[in-house]
């Protein structure tokens, strides 16, 4: 009941934004450098009785700690709403970090939140927060994530917004032919075929003249000179750990067959179509699927149409750190992976496995440090002569494989719960090390 009446009260408050406006960090906002930032530190903890003397289960640990986690936004966003008060134009937030103390033994759980705010001259295009949406109050946690819930957002509109709004991928041809795909033609021009599908998945440059432009994780196309030369489908196209990086945009491709259209993927093939397929497509593949069981279903494999041959590929560029993130991607975004993330974010694969998160304002948000990529059962032409240009990731002077210690080089460490914890004046992030030595990373823009 306590928690409940707090909820209202908080909403009560939460209503009357152009008092007390609370913008996200990720909103457009120009900050006051005269004010000094708000720092604001709170806690949540709670005794488990544990019968017996029985080990809390991970259930039970998660249940408390997802609760914890609540009260503390909450916490936090009763103190950044009485100080916004004292600010006409609002306050940003410009990070966050928490932590969990919580073991299976352990008779107490804690949560602790830590925000740094900034009063601002002025915001655009913003996502306020209230106390119906304090899971906004993000950043990096220590250990199990806090549950997800709904998400309600307050915006400032601004009339001009529709220029922010991305392309969006839309297949609505889905045929292929040996000179055709999804309505783009063989020798048509980067720019012309976005005209047919809206936007690419992902793009990647090859090399100074060719470069691959995806559709989900299954449909790649080849440009050469800046014309269409190839296009390959296969049924595992990507490495997985690169795949699972990417929005999943299915197409159920089709063709003509004896004069009507005839679905080929996403479905069992009989023999006369298979047949058919074979003699329409020279480069076309099929697996069988419950091969020694008593129905066997055969499926599309890989289909190949015009040239997918790359020549020499240029490894893309490295950030070292040493460089201003953002002059980094202005200056080599063209010869960079790309592409859009389920949040608007635009995501952006360096030549050592960094990927680099910029908002949909333009503001770099993270870099996840990432293991090399396994080939196996990746079937994108080129892909291993691809892959040996890219090298380990660095950051800092620190390096993949690098001694635990090495992380210190970063800024403070903490080892927490299995991860190393890196705090200097930019970032806050978390290494996963195995054996004492570093394997991966993600850090969070401060």
């Amino acid at each position: 009941m306590k928690k409940n009446i707090l909820l209202a009260g908080l909403f009560a408050v939460s209503v009357q934004v152009s008092a007390t406006q609370i913008f996200t960090k990720n909103s457009d906002c120009v900050i006051d450098e005269s004010k000094a930032p708000i720092e604001i530190y709170k806690q949540s903890s709670k005794s488990m009785r544990l019968l017996g003397g029985q080990e809390a289960s991970n259930g039970e640990l998660s249940d408390v700690v997802t609760v914890l986690f609540d009260d503390v936004r909450l916490s936090l966003f009763d103190a950044l709403s009485e100080e916004a008060k004292a600010f006409e134009k609002g306050i940003i937030i410009k990070n966050a970090s928490f932590k969990r103390t919580a073991d299976g033994w352990s008779k107490r759980a804690v949560v602790s939140g830590k925000v740094v705010a900034q009063p601002v001259l002025s915001c655009h295009y913003t996502e306020v927060l209230t106390a119906k949406n304090t899971e906004l109050i993000s950043g990096a946690v220590f250990s199990s994530k806090p549950t997800t819930h709904s998400i309600t957002y307050n915006t400032t509109i601004d009339p001009h917004k529709s220029r922010l709004k991305p392309k969006l991928t839309e297949v609505l041809d889905t045929s292929v032919t040996t000179d055709q795909v999804f309505g783009i033609k063989l020798g048509d021009s980067f720019s012309q075929a976005e005209e047919k599908i809206g936007r690419f998945t992902m793009q990647w440059p090859i090399n100074a003249y060719q470069k691959f432009a995806f559709i989900g994780r299954n449909n790649a196309f080849l440009f050469e000179h800046d014309k269409l030369v190839g296009y390959q489908y296969a049924f595992n196209l990507l490495p997985i750990s690169l795949a699972n990086l990417i929005d999943i945009y299915d197409v159920a491709l089709a063709t003509p067959l004896s004069h009507q259209q005839t679905q080929i993927t996403n479905r069992d093939l009989d023999e006369m179509t298979v047949s058919a397929l074979k003699e329409k497509f020279p480069d076309i593949k099929f697996f069988v699927e419950g091969r020694y069981t008593t129905d066997p279903k055969t499926k599309l494999s890989a289909l190949t149409i015009g040239k997918t041959e790359i020549a020499k590929p240029i490894a893309p560029a490295c950030w070292s750190g040493q460089e201003d993130i953002k002059a980094f991607i202005t200056k080599h975004q063209g010869g960079l992976m790309q592409w859009r993330g389920i949040d608007k974010q635009t995501l952006f694969y360096t030549g050592c496995n960094q990927l680099i998160e910029q908002s949909q304002f333009g503001r770099v948000i993270g870099v996840k440090l990432l293991e090399s990529w396994s080939l196996s059962n990746a079937n994108l032409s080129g892909l291993s002569v691809i892959s040996n240009v890219l090298t380990p990731w660095q950051f800092y002077g620190v390096n993949y494989l690098d001694p635990e210690s090495r992380a210190s080089q970063i800024g403070s460490i903490e080892n927490l719960y299995g991860m190393i914890e890196v705090v200097n004046s930019d970032w806050v992030g978390h290494f996963k090390s195995y054996d004492g030595q570093l394997v991966s990373a993600e850090f969070e823009k401060m």
